[in-house]
């Protein structure tokens, strides 16, 4: 049955494909063949749809050519030049909700990997009810989304919120804080986003952190090495590898994260809280600009991959070798 089924899965695969694998194995060549219609619908889904983006962006694509979008006049970088330039309208616009867009990723990627390292080590001690916390902290990584963000907006209410209530409780304020709108809106969106997200790094660090040989911190501690000798000198070198996967999809996700901002803070947010995200779909989907809006994302989009690719190159450059993944 497995020959009939390569013998079908050959015919189905186009000759020019056989054509590039002469010199691997039969095996191999069989595998390659199976994986084909997944690389084809990832091209369809994720592929396609960037390179028509990046093709929206060189167009002058608003409400007069909507829906005849192939007469959309080809305007080359005029986009990205509007976009750049701080003197216009949207320049401006758009380097203010870059800056907020940086602030609010800096903010949640230490504020993830710190309460996602202090929850791994936490959950790495034996105490009882383990099991039970361990499924605790997953809760708010899979709770849907939309709830959990529209739970936390009630809690940022002015008058009725529990946070201003808890805070007003100890004494930290008189009054009540506007959270939702002006400067603190940030903070807002920052503290929901790790709070949705610590999780998932803790169960990560929670997985190296087991993965860690023991007779490592045996020769440790034999050498005269404290809690905080082991933690600096084993711990975090071998989390490096987890650390490094951790970081780099949480900028990424950061970056493009829409549902956040938008359920908390509603489409137009204030300066503070006015992401990039937000924006770009405001000015698109508002003003129906969406030549305008394309070369936003395209541009957010490089800027993703070079963080990604700096970040990657300094810090894993040689040195994935004895980690703990």
């Amino acid at each position: 049955m497995l020959e009939r089924a390569r013998s079908g899965i050959t015919r189905a695969v186009p000759n020019w494909v056989q054509a590039r694998l002469p010199r691997l194995s039969d095996d191999t060549r069989f595998a390659y063949k199976l994986l084909l219609p997944a690389f084809v619908m990832m091209g369809l889904i994720h592929f396609l749809p960037i390179i028509w983006g990046f093709y929206i962006s060189f167009v002058q694509l608003d409400a007069a050519y909507v829906s005849n979008w192939w007469n959309a006049p080809i305007v080359g970088f005029e986009n990205y030049a509007k976009v750049f330039n701080p003197n216009t309208i949207v320049g401006a616009e758009f380097w203010t909700s870059l800056r907020q867009t940086l602030i609010f990723t800096v903010g949640s990627v230490m504020g993830i990997y710190t309460l996602g390292l202090a929850t791994a080590l936490l959950l790495n001690r034996d105490f009882r009810g383990k099991l039970a916390a361990r499924t605790l902290v997953l809760v708010p990584w899979i709770a849907p989304a939309v709830v959990t963000v529209l739970t936390w907006q009630m809690m940022f209410r002015t008058d009725t919120g529990m946070i201003n209530h808890i805070l007003r409780s100890v004494g930290l304020i008189d009054g009540s804080f506007f959270w939702l709108i002006g400067p603190r809106s940030i903070l807002a969106i920052t503290a929901v986003w790790t709070w949705q997200n610590f999780p998932w790094a803790a169960i990560m660090l929670y997985a190296g952190l087991q993965s860690i040989p023991e007779h490592l911190y045996e020769a440790a501690e034999t050498d005269g090495a404290g809690r905080w000798g082991k933690f600096r000198y084993i711990t975090m070198p071998q989390l490096k590898p987890v650390s490094v996967v951790i970081v780099l999809l949480m900028v990424v996700w950061t970056l493009i994260n829409f549902t956040v901002p938008y359920v908390l803070l509603g489409s137009s947010p204030s300066d503070s809280g006015k992401v990039l995200m937000l924006f770009i779909y405001n000015y698109a989907f508002t003003n129906w600009s969406f030549g305008l809006g394309a070369a936003m994302s395209a541009i957010l989009f490089i800027v993703a991959m070079i963080l990604a690719y700096i970040y990657y190159s300094r810090v894993i450059d040689g040195e994935f070798e004895g980690g703990a993944i």
